[in-house]
């Protein structure tokens, strides 16, 4: 969880620093979550690509709530104008931010599914090429 945390603090510091979205950033947010997931429970496998995925998918969503309300708030705010987007999402709130934010161009989606691969992928393989329960004899 901590690091689902962290990485959605790091996209969110990046959005402000450079006022878009950076979804190019999407895929790390995966490899980060797994990599937190793997040193948590000490070993890849299916178990571990089952809980990366899940935790990538709530931060996921959750950094993506916090990104797009932020970017929404501030076109408005430099347009003379307030749009109040609840601090704590409701859901329906939640599925009209995040909605906004995938179907405002191909790229968000993308790159979420590619987050989503990522966390799948290095929960299941892990990340130490030289761990004796992946070794094939």
């Amino acid at each position: 969880m901590a690091a689902g945390l962290l990485a959605g603090v790091v996209w969110y510091l990046v959005v402000i620093g450079t006022t878009s979205m950076q979804t190019y950033l999407l895929p790390a947010f995966g490899v980060a979550v797994a990599f937190g997931v793997h040193r948590g429970m000490r070993r890849p496998g299916r178990a571990a690509a089952l809980v990366s995925l899940a935790i990538t998918l709530v931060s996921l969503l959750l950094a993506m709530y916090y990104v797009n309300r932020h970017l929404v708030v501030s076109w408005f705010k430099a347009n003379g104008d307030v749009k109040h987007i609840p601090l704590v999402p409701y859901f329906d709130w939640m599925a009209e931010v995040v909605g906004h934010a995938l179907t405002q161009s191909p790229s968000a989606p993308i790159y979420a599914v590619l987050a989503l691969v990522a966390a799948g992928w290095f929960g299941m393989q892990g990340f130490d090429v030289h761990d004796p329960q992946r070794r094939r004899t």
